[in-house]
């Protein structure tokens, strides 16, 4: 697979496409790239999916204050291309979010696809929306399709469990603590790539060093103890996590994620690592003493020692 961002192939590509945001590349998104395939085979062209390299909705929540917040991202970069490629697709490209492309009208950003790209078909969402402000939708790309001479095939999203599949419920699901649910949703276990950051060491003092993780721009479940699994060097191991603010020993408004790794010893400081979360354990709380909070920590560890596996 190609992945196009910054470089922009000089030669007109024949091709059919996709767009939008795949966050997570979760069975509604497979339902599509496997249509896409098929229809790309068909016509002997290579597929493309069109997407971008930050959500739009960060921007979008910027530039309107009134906008909800975004609860975060479920893939980054790196891992959206990996999981495109493992889909079979012959070319992803990544759109810079900026102001400059979201202020294009829907003949404009066309126009600016049609200049790298021969789209011969479009495979899209019923839901599907484009230009500035979302001004255009798929009945206006079926009344210009005759001007670019493409075609268009529109899907319906797909059911599982009764629930239409989209990264929305996905992200809704995680902060619910609903980790089999995203699993099976997802065609995956929902995991967090992030930086070990040095932290206060307030683990090692207990008797429990944990690692804290930068976890950057992706969605968390809420605050609470965790079975959970973290890989280093794509070795998993088990182990206890905390989502949550410091209020026992320093008190701290600053949302961390900390781990407190089984059965490994190591300096992994800017080391990145991946955490996945099994099932919640607890709510946090604030202890009276930190005689109460070892206690706890012990009994947390213990219940994961005996109750789970990696």
């Amino acid at each position: 697979m190609r992945v196009i961002y910054k470089k922009i192939p000089f030669k007109k590509i024949n091709c059919v496409a996709t767009i939008g945001v795949f966050d997570g590349i979760h069975l509604g998104h497979k339902f599509i790239l496997k249509k896409l395939r098929k229809k790309a085979r068909e016509l002997n062209v290579p597929s493309l999916v069109i997407t971008f390299d930050i959500p739009p909705q960060i921007l979008l929540q910027k530039k309107h204050k009134t906008l909800k917040e975004f609860p975060g991202f479920l893939t980054n970069l790196k891992d959206k291309a990996c999981y495109l490629s493992k889909e079979g697709i012959d070319y992803v490209w990544f759109l810079k979010t900026n102001n400059a492309l979201f202020g294009l009208s829907g003949r404009q950003f066309l126009d600016y696809l049609f200049r790298y790209f021969t789209v011969k078909h479009f495979i899209l969402g019923k839901d599907f929306r484009f230009g500035h402000n979302g001004s255009a939708n798929i009945r206006y790309l079926k009344k210009i399709s005759k001007h670019y001479g493409f075609r268009i095939t529109i899907l319906k999203k797909i059911e599982k469990t009764g629930n239409t599949v989209s990264s929305s419920l996905i992200r809704q699901l995680i902060k619910k603590s609903r980790f089999k649910k995203v699993e099976n949703l997802l065609g995956r276990r929902f995991y967090i790539e992030g930086r070990v950051i040095k932290g206060l060491g307030n683990g090692t003092k207990l008797g429990y060093p944990t690692i804290n993780i930068d976890y950057g721009g992706y969605v968390i479940p809420q605050e609470g103890v965790y079975a959970a699994c973290v890989e280093i060097d794509k070795k998993k191991y088990l182990s206890a996590a905390s989502i949550g603010v410091r209020a026992t020993v320093v008190e701290s408004r600053e949302k961390i994620l900390e781990a407190h790794i089984l059965n490994f010893k190591g300096n992994i400081l800017e080391k990145k690592v991946r955490i996945s979360f099994i099932k919640k354990l607890r709510n946090q709380r604030k202890f009276s003493s930190v005689k109460e909070l070892k206690i706890s920590i012990a009994k947390d560890v213990s219940c994961i020692k005996k109750h789970f596996r990696v």
